[in-house]
């Protein structure tokens, strides 16, 4: 895999081969390397297809064991990070690429239908893949066809790459996204829950709170809670404050201004709870993420 800066968990690769938003990473790490991927995020789509030993790829707060054979769907905006186990080193790559890839227009139906639910419920979105399920493993074989054309010249398989990625979406979507699309209960959730999240999105930097969110998705305060959270994997203000520290993000690698300021911004009016939230999510000190220490806390 490339070398990164790694002062910003928010990825600088640019995802692409020359002008294709779709791109290849080989890693290989040896027995003396327990980091075998950094924690970062990107607003691309990820494949990590596991070829060599044994890891933990850890997605926000979950956990996932992948063993030789395996991969895994990480969804984009969401933290990832890897380790190898048992002292054996691991081989990987990863196929990474822009949603706008597959479809390029949110106005577009079939973006609505086939990739929505990734971008609004990306935490539910996650998935393992191994070969003991039929389904599975004809997308871990896609997978395999895919990195292994890719080290060709791109005018040797970009029409074909194009294909190949929509038919692994096909599989993924008649088998495990179609719920998203199909569910009426889902579609009429979705439509109650966007008012808030949109409103996450833009008030973020201002006081929010619960009464305000439910009210916009008209629903009592516990419903909205329960609902929220299983539809996103996290509570109302997990994700709020989640977002406010990825935006938080921007303004450490992206101004000089102080991390008091940057907290305030952000929503964050106790800079203690800002600090405590941040390493939560990001794993290290907001000012050691500025300073581009990734030393995990414990």
């Amino acid at each position: 895999m490339p070398v990164v800066q790694n002062s910003l968990l928010l990825e600088k690769i640019t995802h692409k081969t020359q002008s294709r938003a779709i791109s290849f990473h080989h890693t290989v790490t040896d027995s003396n390397t327990e980091l075998a991927l950094y924690l970062h995020w990107h607003s691309d789509a990820e494949f990590l297809y596991l070829k060599k030993g044994e890891a933990i790829f850890k997605v926000e707060e979950e956990e996932y064991h992948l063993r030789a054979g395996d991969a895994i769907f990480i969804p984009p905006n969401l933290l990832h990070m890897a380790k190898g186990i048992n002292g054996c080193g691991c081989e990987f790559y990863a196929i990474v690429f822009s949603m706008s890839y597959l479809f390029d227009s949110c106005a577009n139906p079939q973006f609505t239908r086939y990739l929505q639910p990734v971008i609004n419920f990306g935490n539910r979105c996650i998935l393992c893949l191994v070969p003991e399920v039929s389904w599975h493993n004809d997308i871990l074989n896609m997978l395999k066809k895919m990195y292994e054309e890719s080290q060709k010249v791109p005018e040797c398989w970009e029409l074909q790459m194009y294909g190949m990625l929509l038919t692994v979406w096909q599989w993924l979507y008649n088998n495990y996204l179609y719920k998203f699309e199909t569910d009426n209960h889902y579609k009429k959730l979705s439509e109650q829950l966007d008012k808030a999240l949109k409103y996450i999105h833009d008030s973020y930097h201002e006081e929010i709170t619960l009464s305000e969110l439910a009210s916009l998705s008209n629903m009592s305060e516990s419903q909205f809670c329960r609902l929220f959270k299983k539809m996103t994997g996290l509570t109302p203000f997990g994700y709020l404050n989640r977002y406010r520290i990825i935006k938080s993000c921007k303004y450490l690698t992206g101004t000089v201004k102080k991390v008091t300021e940057i907290a305030t911004l952000c929503g964050f009016n106790n800079i203690s709870y800002y600090n405590r939230e941040f390493i939560r999510y990001i794993r290290i000190t907001p000012s050691a993420y500025r300073k581009g220490n990734l030393t995990l806390v414990n």
